[in-house]
């Protein structure tokens, strides 16, 4: 879910970083006591508010009451607008910009940072340098001032910011983390002549799934290994682990937070009630609260309304609590109910199990069309 610039200053708020002064306005006649002069910005999804007239300054009362009414009787980029954030205009000595994000190459988070903050930032440099310096950053670590230093230092930010920045870098990356954000950006972070640092801008997008535990979204891909993933952002990641070994996702979909059974049960039936697949995946890390034999009993019972029983591999990779009676329970069930289980723990990484998949469900086609070949010679 994407925010609005005051939902994402809200959440900087929760976690201390530090915004102008504003209030949201929900119509053009609403009382002001903010101190002038000020910035009216249009609450709106699109991005380039400013070229397309959403954000207006405004130095007297008759400034904002015509800046108001304008901003209320305009599209923005084809949205209309209904909330207008107003704030105090900050003058800064210089802009800064700061976002943590997922990345496909590095396949985990990453801080993209760059001395040269605000609209500069899609701006094609001069000097051939790229604008924005991007630092992959591992979870189990976390934002340790020696790493964002690093990065600072990496990016060229001048050495007599770095302590306050650290300490803004590590409240973006709490909120990033504990908000299950997809994307926190701030653009710019203003550096005031008080040597002040405040939020100038707010792009945040939290993950639906985690916002509402009792829907889960579904897209379809159009390969043949169906997907049932644990983990928002790292789902992610593991789909591009099995496009680089050569899979064709079937779909994406994930079951993180310790869900019931039952809903475990619903999304098996809907990955796997379709025609020409050729694998199942079931993918996730080490769990710390989901009940791993809660979730591959909701699996199994999906499983077994699917008809005819699916003859491809199925592969299993799932560690946390109850893991063993999970592990215990799956193989008695391939024993006896004759389906094609490869199970793994966190001895096996989530790359290699991508690995295996691939490898188990096309190599089994391969056969299976060798050994109807050989039936039809005969």
């Amino acid at each position: 879910m994407k925010l609005t610039e005051f939902e994402g200053k809200e959440l900087f708020r929760k976690y201390t970083i530090p915004v102008p002064k504003g209030v949201l306005v929900q119509k053009p006649t609403q009382k002001l006591t903010i101190k002038l002069p000020l910035v009216l910005k249009a609450q709106v999804f699109s991005g380039e508010r400013k070229k397309g007239g959403g954000i207006i300054f405004a130095k007297t009362v008759k400034e904002i009451k015509a800046g108001l009414k304008k901003l209320f009787n305009s599209k923005i980029n084809g949205e209309r607008v209904s909330k207008v954030l107003v704030e105090e205009k900050i003058s800064p000595l210089k802009e800064y910009y700061f976002g943590f994000s997922y990345d496909t190459e590095s396949r985990g988070p990453v801080l993209t940072l760059s001395p040269q903050g605000g609209s500069r930032i899609g701006a094609k440099p001069r000097s051939g340098r790229p604008r924005t310096t991007i630092v992959p950053f591992d979870i189990t670590l976390g934002a340790e001032p020696f790493i964002i230093r690093e990065a600072l230092s990496q990016a060229r930010f001048p050495s007599e910011d770095f302590n306050a920045l650290v300490k803004i870098i590590q409240k973006l990356w709490k909120l990033f983390i504990d908000e299950y954000a997809l994307i926190a950006e701030i653009n710019p972070l203003f550096k005031t002549a008080d040597g002040e640092f405040i939020a100038g801008d707010a792009k945040v997008i939290l993950d639906d799934e985690k916002l509402n535990p009792g829907e889960r979204r579904f897209i379809e891909l159009g390969g043949d290994i169906a997907i049932l993933a644990s983990g928002g952002g790292a789902s992610l990641l593991n789909i591009d682990a099995l496009l680089r070994f050569g899979g064709k996702p079937a779909n994406y979909t994930e079951y993180s937070g310790n869900p019931p059974a039952e809903l475990v049960k619903g999304l098996t039936q809907r990955v796997l009630n379709r025609r020409g697949l050729k694998g199942c995946w079931v993918i996730g890390g080490t769990a710390n609260f989901t009940d791993i034999y809660e979730t591959m009993r909701g699996f199994i019972e999906g499983l077994r309304e699917i008809k005819p029983r699916p003859k491809y591999p199925i592969v299993i990779r799932r560690d946390g609590p109850r893991q063993e009676e999970a592990s215990l329970m799956l193989q008695e069930i391939a024993k006896k109910e004759g389906y094609n289980f490869h199970l793994f723990g966190s001895e096996v990484s989530m790359a290699e199990s991508a690995k295996i998949m691939v490898r188990e469900a096309y190599n089994r086609e391969t056969r299976d069309q060798k050994a109807e070949t050989r039936k039809k010679k005969r």
